[in-house]
């Protein structure tokens, strides 16, 4: 009947890490490369010889900058302040687009959010 009260959680204080391996070209562009299994034997006998054992998903100028501040150090605060010293009024506005970007790599399992005590953080 009553519902326990989540405590509420500010997504400014989360951390993100990257949860799979990414390439930067020469112009900063960012491609993710998600494997399409998870188990080797899987990649062996489902994945055709001419195609890759990856899902490549390239992200565009603001994504890649994004991405390459996710460095597991930075909360997501201090990486919207960067995107505003880099891109100035044109990204605004940022808290709205970066949590929406955040939301979107997480739930294909590009990025994974954490408390700053380390502990993970499950929505």
């Amino acid at each position: 009947m009553f519902r326990k009260q989540q405590p509420r959680i500010n997504l400014l204080e989360l951390i993100p890490h990257h949860r799979c391996e990414f390439t930067v070209d020469a112009e900063r562009i960012v491609t993710v490369k998600l494997p399409r299994f998870r188990k080797e034997w899987m990649i062996q006998f489902l994945v055709p010889r001419w195609k890759s054992p990856f899902i490549q998903t390239k992200l565009d100028r603001v994504g890649s900058f994004v991405w390459l501040q996710c460095d597991g150090a930075r909360s997501v605060h201090d990486i919207a302040e960067r995107m505003r010293e880099e891109f100035g009024e044109d990204i605004e506005p940022v808290y709205d687009r970066l949590k929406l970007f955040l939301h979107q790599l997480g739930k294909r399992d590009y990025l994974s959010l954490v408390h700053p005590d380390g502990t993970p953080f499950n929505p």
